[in-house]
Order: structure tokens, then sequence, then C-alpha cells
């Protein structure tokens, strides 16, 4: 989840200098806080009527923690984060005009803060991710201009970084592996030993988007890019998609083959949500995905009246 964090801090400063604070937070609100609500309170929904069938034990308390302790529904946590975090953070460099070094800064000082809450087990509610994560976004805002300026671009990211990070990257994922095997549990380099999960988690962010450049350039796996389109849909959908498929390839079709759950369950997962969200949009249900404003819903309209009275047999006009 880092590498999230660091490339959404790397466009903080372009879109703050492009839209201003208030359609900063405002925009984050349509495209991120409100799906994260639609479809938190649907999943939610879905669990308490489908009690009997589903993994999760859902109480209608729920509907709250999704907002205060948005840890316990899932992947919603992660869409609470990202909004809270992305507010804070531009509140904090507009409002108290702290520079990227300091954001760094104070990023450093709330991550060790969280980490002696966890370590304490004193509740945080949504800010013990908020402080989790806050470091790795004041990441993406310092090394924004090496990432997107051109020429500095190339002097990071290729071929010799990437034989470089390599060997550094799969040594590193070993190592956390083993650690978190060895104690039983997936969290524990990230909740009990800070600093190496830091380290880990950079590495493995500088390999990534290090690889993804090489993609791009290459011009290879183009099909990524439709994916990575999506991926604000699939990952909102993916698991009640799964479940739903959990429940028909078990109970109706009575089929228990671990290994093609495993292939048909992630390519559904995948795609099931992009069909969708597409079908969403052409019946105009777009409102699911994202708060549309005022003048996009009259546009909408308007549209939609002018398809309506257009006659069947007239021709557009090609210029």
């Amino acid at each position: 989840m880092p590498l999230f964090f660091i490339i959404s801090g790397i466009f903080v400063g372009a879109s703050l200098n492009k839209k201003g604070l208030y359609h900063f937070i405002e925009d984050r609100f349509r495209f991120i806080f409100y799906p994260f609500l639609v479809w938190g309170c649907i999943q939610i929904t879905m669990q308490l009527l489908f009690k009997g069938y589903v993994n999760a034990n859902r109480e209608p308390i729920d509907y709250l923690n999704l907002l205060w302790n948005p840890r316990e529904i899932e992947q919603f946590w992660y869409l609470n984060a990202l909004f809270f975090v992305g507010v804070f953070y531009a509140l904090v460099k507009v409002k108290l005009k702290f520079t990227s070094l300091q954001q760094f800064g104070l990023g450093l000082l709330l991550y060790f803060v969280s980490y002696f809450t966890t370590i304490n087990e004193i509740p945080t509610g949504l800010f013990g991710d908020v402080f989790f994560f806050y470091m790795f976004f004041a990441i993406g805002d310092n090394i924004a201009n090496l990432i997107i300026e051109p020429d500095k671009r190339k002097l990071l990211l290729g071929y010799k970084p990437l034989l470089i990070l390599l060997p550094c990257f799969l040594l590193m994922q070993y190592f956390f592996s083993k650690v978190n095997l060895k104690a039983g549990d997936d969290y524990y380099v990230q909740r009990f030993m800070p600093v190496l999960f830091a380290i880990v988690a950079i590495t493995g962010c500088a390999f990534i988007i290090n690889f993804s450049y090489l993609l791009q350039r290459l011009n290879v796996f183009r099909f990524l890019r439709v994916i990575g389109y999506h991926s604000l849909f699939i990952y909102i959908m993916h698991l009640m998609v799964i479940a739903a498929f959990r429940i028909l390839y078990l109970n109706v079709l009575g089929f228990t083959n671990v290994y093609l759950f495993i292939i048909i369950g992630i390519l559904a997962g995948i795609f099931i949500p992009m069909i969708i969200y597409n079908l969403a949009e052409k019946v105009g249900a777009g409102w699911l995905f994202e708060l549309k404003k005022k003048s996009e819903k009259t546009a909408g309209k308007q549209n939609t009246l002018k398809q309506l009275n257009t006659p069947k047999t007239e021709k557009p006009v090609v210029v």
C-alpha cells in the first residue's frame, strides 16, 4: 500500500497549483471519499443480508465503523486513509506553509507515533492509518520533480537502476516474508518493526515504479493501462464479486477445486467490476462511482433529452 500513497504524493503539488486547495479537496471527496461511502455501505448491506453465506460477521454498527474504524471493513480502510492523508497534507502545505522536506519530517514523526500506539494497543481509529502512511505521501511529494521532469527521470529510472534494485527487492521480500511467516502474522513487520518495514516498502516501491516506467517506454502490456484506469472500481467491488462467485462455486455448482477457484475468482474480481462500471456509465448510473457536479448533471440531462428528441432518421453531420 505505501506505493499508492507515494504515487498520490507525487502529483499533490501539481494538483494544488492547478486547482487550489478548495477544489483539490472537493475533487478528492468526489472521486475517493464518495465512492468509498457508497460502496462501503453497499458491501456492509450485502454482508448483513447474506449473513449466513459470507465470512464477515457484520452488525449495523459497522456503518459507523466505515468512517471511524475502517480497518474493520475489509479493503475500504485504504480509501478512507487516502482521502484524509491527502486532505491533511494539503492543509498543512497550504495553510501552514510546510515545505516538502518539513512534511517528510512531520510524516516521520507520525510514522513512529503510529508504531507507539500500535505496540501499546492505544485505539486510534482512522488516525492510525493516516499517521502511518503520511510519510509515504510526503516521500512522493519530495521525489515529484525527479519523476515528472523527463531529464531527471532518465537519470533515476532505466535499466541500470533496475539491475541494482532487482536483487535488493528480492532479498528484502524474502527476509520480510520469512519474518512474517515465523511470527505467524502477515502484519508483524508492519506493526512491530517499523524501520525494516520502511526499508522494504521504499525498496519495493522504487522497483515497481522503475519497472512500470520501462514497460511504458517499451510500450508493452498495454492492457495494464486499461486495468489501471479501472483500478478504483475494481478495488471497491472485487471482494463482493469474489464472494458472490465463491457462493456460486461451492453452494450452487458444488465445485471444490481450489486452484480453479483462484484462477477464475481473480479474473472475475478484475473484469466483472470493469463491466459493471461501464454498464453503469451507459445507463446513467455513473453517480454510483463519482459525485457529479451540478453542471455535469445538467449537461447529462440535456444530452439525454437531445438524444430522445433527435429523429431516428437524422444523420450526424460529418465535418
